[in-house]
């Protein structure tokens, strides 16, 4: 069935997202940490260190969303809702698109028009998954999913999605993203902690 057939059944967080970073510094005591160990750990910190939050506010712009009528005819636990668009950051004088969104639903629940859903979202730094339980379909109120992994700068991402039904196919989702790491260059450093290119030297100076 068509995005625009009937009312959703359900629908899925998808996100964009983005989060917050602890960093865990551990001290070692000196009865059991021989100096030596000490002094190489502060020479070379844990990468951990350079974690950081991000929080991403996008709005998921539908452009797709096939309702799947399986198992006895009309709406049953098993049917499932297959949805895909577009990210588009609203911050700022002009939207602009910064991503997308694919994901499904499959309904658990009838009375609650619940359904357990699974989505991603596609942005320049990377993947970020994210999955949970949406109710209160087809206008339901907010609702708070966990983000599930990720690839790239958030490769260690964990954190949550909450969402927003804005319409049937404009959601409002803002990723609160922990422990997202910066790119890092082919020997495993930061930008920051790359090197600086020399400017040749003339002969003579």
């Amino acid at each position: 069935m068509g995005f625009a057939g009937r009312p959703f059944i359900f629908f899925a967080v998808a996100v964009l997202g983005c989060s917050a970073g602890l960093t865990l510094i551990r001290s070692a005591s000196a009865d059991v940490t021989p100096r030596k160990t000490t002094s190489a750990a502060a020479a070379h910190p844990d990468h951990d260190s350079s974690a950081k939050s991000r929080a991403i506010r996008v709005e998921a712009r539908l452009r797709v969303g096939e309702e799947l009528d399986l198992g006895a005819t009309g709406r049953s636990v098993g049917d499932q809702f297959v949805f895909s668009g577009n990210l588009v950051s609203a911050e700022g004088p002009e939207e602009r698109l910064v991503g997308r969104i694919g994901g499904f639903c499959v309904i658990t629940g009838l009375e609650r028009n619940a359904g357990a859903c699974t989505s991603t979202a596609v942005l320049p730094e990377g993947q970020i998954t994210f999955q949970g339980e949406q109710a209160g379909i087809p206008v339901p109120v907010p609702v708070v999913n966990a983000i599930t992994g990720g690839t790239g700068e958030f490769r260690k991402a964990h954190g949550q999605v909450t969402q927003r039904v804005l319409t049937p196919a404009t959601w409002q989702l803002t990723f609160d993203v922990s422990d997202v790491r910066p790119p890092r260059t082919e020997d495993g450093r930061t930008p920051s902690e790359a090197p600086t290119p020399m400017s040749p030297s003339l002969p003579g100076k």
